[in-house]
């Protein structure tokens, strides 16, 4: 189900291919990842057999990241560089991509990969166009397999005030502040803001912004 959504997401934004991996879905699947892929045929079949994870160059880059990882910021010796894109043009997988990660607040991580093979210039102004789309995209789609494989997510744990706190405690505003923006008293503010601390497990405002960051509840 997820690898026919991929293809048609890919053939909706004309990407080359897409893939998502989900790691720590259950303590039984630490080392045994989710896969659906949006590949060609012709890729799969020069790949038959071998193991996804070490072909593909952006996955143990991404697992430390929050942000995305264009594949251009890889920092690898040249050689070995030149030779995965060669790789990745020869078996249909476009040579511009970028990998979004999704860290759960239980630990969980889910990576959306797609790929291109348009110019260079074409890839800045699609990303400039379209990376925000797909970041959300990730955010929802892992919350989908989590609740395929029985897991709660914790996306829709917070209510819309308690949402609303986060994101200006996430700008930098005080409880007072928020309350002013917000038409609430300052102990209501503070009432969300201890609610949701409790709810995703944070143990300060800072790692409650962090998780809702990462999970996709706020944007920073």
């Amino acid at each position: 189900m997820i690898g026919s959504l991929l293809h048609r997401i890919a053939a909706r934004y004309s990407l080359q291919a897409m893939a998502y991996i989900g790691l720590g879905m259950a303590p039984c699947q630490a080392n045994s990842p989710l896969l659906a892929a949006a590949y060609s045929s012709r890729w799969i079949n020069r790949n038959r057999g071998w193991r996804y994870m070490e072909i593909e160059p952006a996955l143990r880059f991404a697992f430390q990241r929050l942000l995305p990882l264009d594949w251009e910021e890889i920092s690898m010796p040249g050689e070995l560089l030149n030779a995965l894109r060669r790789a990745m043009g020869e078996h249909d997988k476009g040579q511009r991509g970028v990998t979004v990660p999704v860290h759960g607040y239980r630990g969980d991580l889910g990576l959306l990969s797609l790929s291109s093979e348009v110019s260079i210039a074409d890839w800045k102004r699609w990303k400039l166009c379209r990376l925000s789309d797909f970041q959300v995209l990730a955010v929802h789609l892992h919350e989908r397999v989590l609740r395929l494989e029985g897991q709660a997510t914790g996306l829709n744990c917070l209510s819309p005030r308690e949402m609303e706190c986060l994101q200006w405690i996430a700008e930098g505003k005080t409880a007072w502040e928020c309350a002013a923006i917000l038409g609430l008293s300052q102990s209501t503010v503070r009432h969300y803001l201890e609610s949701a601390r409790r709810k995703l497990r944070a143990v300060s405002n800072t790692h409650a912004v962090s998780i809702a960051h990462r999970t996709g509840l706020i944007f920073l």
